[in-house]
């Protein structure tokens, strides 16, 4: 900081005094953590210009390595302080993806001269004044009357000594609590990366002694499980080799066998770490973790879909299960919709009491604790704040770390189960920051392994034979990014331009853009500092509708293209989770979740009305999209690990299934005939668009992609027939491991 005078801030009601680390508005003093503190007085310093993010995060921070999401909360804990707000600021104003800028008039005081005349301005004392000179304590006798003064000095005496029993009872009662209470705060001494491969190395598990990483590996062309001691020159021995696309692995406690995941095979496996025959304990599920003991094992019934940075790892309806070590009849934890979210990535607290696990809905992600009875779940994490994923407790079982963009800390109470105040980033971590993925533990607490991921993103396009609806040639990308992810890309009636959403990779918001349909001419529209996605056009393309979560929950919103305007176009309280809007631009179709918090299709008109559900399934019917005429709709269906192209009537009807393919069948969009659905299609661990046709149910594969560590989403098919565009993805990573202070 550069206040070396400590002068005085004042703006509007506002009066921040540096010297004493306080602010006062409206006459009451408020409440500021250190660090949101230092991010004010910057601001306050700088006023009226632009401040550079890294400009802020250098002056801040220093030295301490942390994204732009620590910077993004003290920016939104200030605001809720001030009583500001980031769309209509009057203090703190965001100049979107640069930085901020203080926009209140700002009077400074000199801090010398406001303490004279504070002085200047008080009571003096005066001692030979009779009535405000000091007096001797007078004491009262048994029978009520005054007594005579005695030694003051007997009387301090004893009032001190009193105070200082007080004062060690009180520090004894905390010295207690606070030792039940007291945490490890993870620091990293020194981190190095263990695996070079030019592919994708994930999972990593440490063995019990901290000496050995096992991992998995698409090097050979299919994922298998690798381990490889953590000594100079050691090569890795591969373990796996029967093709069955395995992820996952987990070490026991006692470092002799590993857990994984098979994807074609099924279910989860358990194979001795030094090699040799596996063997099946359930026939479904991923994401195996042992209990501390060793005699069970909890896992997520649904299976890996997405590799990769920022992938959710159980979407509803997935749920946590409980498996003896040795096999037997697996036991179901947690139920569909309790807590609301899918169930996924558990890990045992050291205790074995408890496990924390990852919630994953189709906007967010957070962490929650329950206990391994089946009851007392606790939120760790908000659900509307930046997603957390795969959470580990760490070895002396007093706090979290879950990994969002970064690697965070959250201190967690031993008695109640509840958060203690806000999680910390830890700094030092080596690879690429923004893109840390599953950390894992040594037993005594002094390694940490953990997955440094690198993703490439694009808007891709395909030419089309216009007749045979075939690709021609090969994908080009429309938008290129590493920094930001493109998806749900949407063709303007006219087929001329596309709408899609960006978000911020690691960040939490997300905005609408605008560009023709070769790429050309991209232009931002939303610049709120919430998510807004998956675009629609009104037919007279003169708007474009969107979701956004600005109000707390999502809501539907329209911009008008001329004058960027928005406004809100529906509010039904709860979550408007993908949000399609008709063709004829009077409702939308939607995912609902009610009651029994399994994914439905809703339609809900614009003109209001009490929305109406189109489908009553038990596992999740959703994501749907409406036919170029209106009159059906075509969405996946999902039956055990598969998903599956279905269609109906847009005012309700009983459904048609159209695919029965082993995979996922990810819908989005419709031929412009109406005859064809496009989707996201996952064949034999690729991923790649396809579409079916309503009249004959023939496939065509348009894309051929080959590599397991990239996925397609969102195709849309241009109004004019020539074009597809979608998202492509690709995930590249390496393990390291780091020793911890």
């Amino acid at each position: 900081m550069t206040n070396g005078n400590h002068n005085i801030f004042e703006f509007d009601d506002v009066r921040v005094e540096p010297s004493k680390f306080k602010i006062w508005k409206a006459g009451a003093e408020l409440a500021l953590e250190p660090k949101t503190f230092q991010v004010l007085l910057f601001l306050l310093e700088n006023r009226g210009r632009l401040i550079e993010k890294n400009e802020l995060l250098d002056a801040v921070w220093q030295d301490t390595f942390v994204t732009e999401n620590a910077m993004t909360r003290e920016i939104a804990k200030l605001r809720k302080v001030l009583g500001d707000g980031a769309k209509d600021a009057k203090y703190i104003q965001t100049v979107h993806t640069r930085g901020y800028r203080f926009i209140a008039e700002v009077k400074e005081v000199d801090a010398a001269q406001a303490s004279e005349a504070e002085l200047s301005a008080a009571p003096t004392e005066q001692n030979n004044d009779e009535s405000t000179a000091a007096q001797p304590l007078l004491l009262l006798t048994e029978d009520g009357r005054k007594a005579a003064p005695k030694n003051n000095r007997s009387i301090v005496f004893k009032l001190s000594a009193l105070l200082v029993v007080m004062a060690l009872a009180a520090a004894g009662v905390w010295f207690v609590r606070n030792r039940q209470q007291s945490f490890t705060v993870i620091n990293i001494q020194k981190s190095a990366q263990i695996t070079n491969w030019s592919g994708l190395d994930d999972f990593p598990s440490l063995s019990p002694d901290g000496n050995t990483v096992a991992y998995c590996s698409d090097h050979d062309g299919s994922f298998q499980i690798y381990v490889k001691q953590l000594a100079p020159g050691a090569n890795e021995i591969q373990l796996t080799s029967d093709g069955g696309q395995n992820f996952q692995p987990a070490f026991s406690p006692d470092g002799q066998r590993i857990a994984y995941y098979s994807k074609l095979r099924g279910g989860i496996w358990i194979i001795p770490a030094s090699g040799g025959e596996a063997r099946q304990i359930t026939d479904f599920g991923s994401h195996p973790a042992w209990s501390p003991d060793g005699k069970q094992i909890a896992f997520q019934s649904n299976p890996v879909v997405d590799l990769g940075a920022y992938a959710r790892n159980a979407l509803p309806p997935s749920t946590l299960w409980l498996v003896g070590a040795n096999g037997g009849e697996p036991k179901q934890l947690t139920q569909i919709g309790n807590p609301s979210g899918g169930h996924g990535a558990p890990s045992f607290s050291p205790d074995g009491k408890r496990i924390v696990f990852e919630i994953d809905d189709y906007n967010s992600a957070s962490v929650w604790t329950i206990s391994t009875g089946g009851d007392e779940a606790k939120r760790i994490t908000e659900k509307g704040k930046l997603r957390s994923y795969e959470p580990v407790y760490a070895p002396d079982g007093k706090s979290i770390l879950y990994t969002s963009g970064g690697v965070f800390q959250l201190r967690v109470d031993s008695d109640t189960n509840e958060p203690i105040g806000e999680p910390s980033q830890i700094a030092g971590i080596g690879g690429i920051p923004s893109a840390i993925r599953r950390v894992s533990f040594s037993a005594n607490g002094k390694r940490m392994a953990y997955g440094a991921l690198l993703r490439r993103e694009s808007i891709s396009s395909v030419s089309l034979r216009i007749n045979a609806s075939e690709a021609d040639g090969t994908p080009v990308p429309l938008v290129q990014n590493t920094n930001d992810r493109h998806n749900f890309p949407t063709f303007s009636p006219d087929g001329n331009r596309l709408a899609f959403a960006s978000c911020n990779i690691g960040g939490t918001g997300c905005d609408i853009w605008l560009m023709n349909a070769d790429g050309n001419n991209q232009i931002q529209l939303t610049t709120n500092e919430s998510s807004e996605l998956i675009p629609s056009w009104f037919p007279d393309m003169e708007q474009v509708a969107f979701v956004s979560n600005r109000t707390g929950h999502w809501t539907l919103w329209a911009i008008n293209l001329n004058t960027k305007r928005e406004k809100m176009l529906l509010d039904l309280t709860d979550n408007l989770e993908y949000a399609r809007l008709s063709p004829d631009g009077k409702q939308i179709v939607f995912n609902f979740k009610r009651g029994d918090g399994v994914i439905n299709i809703w339609t809900a008109s614009l003109a209001g009305g009490e929305p109406k559900q189109l489908t009553f399934d038990k596992e999740l019917m959703g994501f749907p999209s409406w036919s170029p005429d209106g009159k059906h709709i075509a969405f996946p269906m999902k039956r055990g690990d598969d998903t599956h192209v279905m269609i109906m009537p847009s005012e309700g009807g009983t459904p048609e299934q159209l695919t029965f393919d082993k995979g996922q069948s990810w819908v989005y969009d419709w031929s412009p005939d109406g005859d064809k659905i496009l989707f996201a299609g996952f064949r034999d661990g690729i991923w790649n668009i396809r579409w079916v046709s309503r009249s004959t149910k023939k496939q065509q594969q348009l894309t051929n992609y080959t590599k397991l560590n990239s996925f397609v989403r969102y195709p849309a098919w241009s109004p004019k027939g020539d074009q597809i565009a979608y998202e492509y993805s690709e995930s590249t990573g390496n393990i390291w491991v780091a020793d911890l202070k």
